[in-house]
């Protein structure tokens, strides 16, 4: 199966149904015929622009990011107010806790940006290290989240 293809499968399953993790969305995948890793899964996440989002049974399902047409500045914010619960500064580090399974979105987003305050991200499921190198330049990295995060799209 193509790439395509098989990312237009994914699409239309996290449209119809409440899939909650990767490996459920592998397991329906499977159902289908549809035989992908977890690391083409993960690429698929991130190129479909998939976040996680509360669910009515108050879990957690993936859901397609509709703002594309935002900067990737833009989609940091949006993203940071829809999933980050708190960002505590640690000396030269930043951690931000996520809803789950919404940590390496931040990440992949934080990767995109060329922060010079950011030497690099470590992300989780719920939780993701931003390294900075010093606490100068991580307490100008808490202050652009914590602004982004509280800070309406114009």
């Amino acid at each position: 199966m193509k790439k395509s293809e098989r990312q237009m499968m994914i699409k239309q399953m996290v449209l119809n149904e409440e899939i909650g993790t990767q490996d459920e969305l592998l397991n329906k995948l499977k159902n289908k015929g549809i035989d992908a890793t977890q690391a083409t899964i993960s690429r698929d996440i991130k190129e479909l622009n998939l976040v996680k989002t509360p669910s009515v049974n108050g879990g957690t399902k993936y859901t397609i990011y509709q703002n594309n047409q935002l900067t990737i500045e833009d989609k940091l914010s949006s993203t940071l107010r829809e999933v980050v619960d708190n960002i505590t500064q640690v000396q030269f580090m930043n951690v931000v806790k996520t809803i789950p399974g919404n940590a390496h979105v931040i990440g992949a987003l934080m990767d995109d940006i060329p922060f010079t305050e950011v030497v690099g991200t470590v992300a989780g499921n719920d939780t993701i290290m931003i390294i900075s190198k010093n606490e100068y330049e991580a307490t100008k990295m808490y202050n652009y989240l914590t602004d982004r995060m509280h800070k309406a799209l114009q």
